[in-house]
């Protein structure tokens, strides 16, 4: 039965995006192996691995009052993976049925021969050895988010969006890839605004505000076993000293990686409140 439920799994989840949009890149000096697919749980859902092939899956907007508004989501996973349905396919949807497009960012993630997965989860009490590794990757998968971002604006007219209204935003690792983009962004492929969640910025060296100054929307939970509560507090400060729009949103409990899933606690309210925060942009 749950080879059959992998199966199905496997089957649908690439039908829910009406688009896959591949993205250049220039060939890395790294060595690629073959993605996997991994059925973690039914909170976690699928989870990708071994991702050399940067893509996005692209949501249109949907409903009755659909917006010129796009945002390219990272997930999250160490750069190691990606938590592919959690903390994307469940936000792209609903962000699409309030009327924004949703892309799901496929950024290339850490090569390993076999499970990447299996080994990530030994890292968890040699957090320098995760840190350096992730290190190597981010300048990749940040290069895909700011290439995913020029991709959508250059394409604006074809998708039914405001090129001067395409937003990025991540989660964790997905946070970090966020905000290293967003430090060293250029006019070409500035967000225009993000939504750093839960951000792992361990990995993150750059931290000044761009010029641009996009608006901020910051959501993470003070009992994060990563203690990532102050570096989510410290990027609301460093918005705010630049006279740049950002607003926080900390929750008492949630720990990490909440992404979509229901706890039946106030921070299952984080995801409709970011698409309140989009919609009034």
């Amino acid at each position: 039965m749950k080879k059959l439920l992998i199966l199905v799994l496997l089957l649908v989840i690439p039908l829910n995006a009406q688009e896959k949009i591949a993205l250049k890149h220039q060939k890395w000096k790294l060595k690629s192996y073959k993605e996997n697919r991994v059925l973690i749980s039914k909170e976690e859902g699928v989870w990708l691995d071994n991702i050399s092939e940067p893509e996005m899956d692209l949501y249109k907007a949907q409903g009755d009052s659909i917006t010129n508004k796009a945002m390219i989501i990272c997930p999250g996973g160490g750069l190691f993976f990606s938590a592919y349905e959690k903390e994307g396919v469940k936000l792209a949807e609903k962000l699409a049925s309030n009327g924004i497009t949703a892309i799901i960012l496929k950024y290339r993630t850490y090569p390993r021969e076999g499970s990447v997965i299996d080994w990530a989860a030994t890292l968890w009490d040699k957090p320098q050895m995760a840190i350096d590794s992730a290190k190597i990757i981010l300048p990749y998968s940040s290069k895909d988010a700011l290439t995913a971002i020029e991709v959508m604006r250059n394409s604006a007219s074809k998708y039914n969006i405001d090129p001067n209204k395409i937003g990025l935003m991540g989660f964790s690792a997905g946070g970090a890839v966020t905000m290293e983009a967003t430090y060293i962004s250029n006019s070409k492929n500035q967000p225009n605004f993000i939504a750093p969640i839960y951000p792992w910025m361990d990995i993150v060296d750059q931290r000044k505000v761009p010029t641009n100054k996009p608006p901020a929307f910051i959501s993470c939970a003070n009992d994060d076993p990563l203690k990532l509560a102050a570096a989510s507090v410290q990027i609301y400060q460093d918005w705010i000293q630049a006279e740049a729009e950002a607003e926080l949103h900390m929750f008492s409990k949630g720990g990490h990686g909440y992404g979509m899933n229901k706890m039946n606690i106030p921070v299952d309210s984080w995801s409709q409140l970011l698409v309140e925060w989009i919609l009034a942009l």
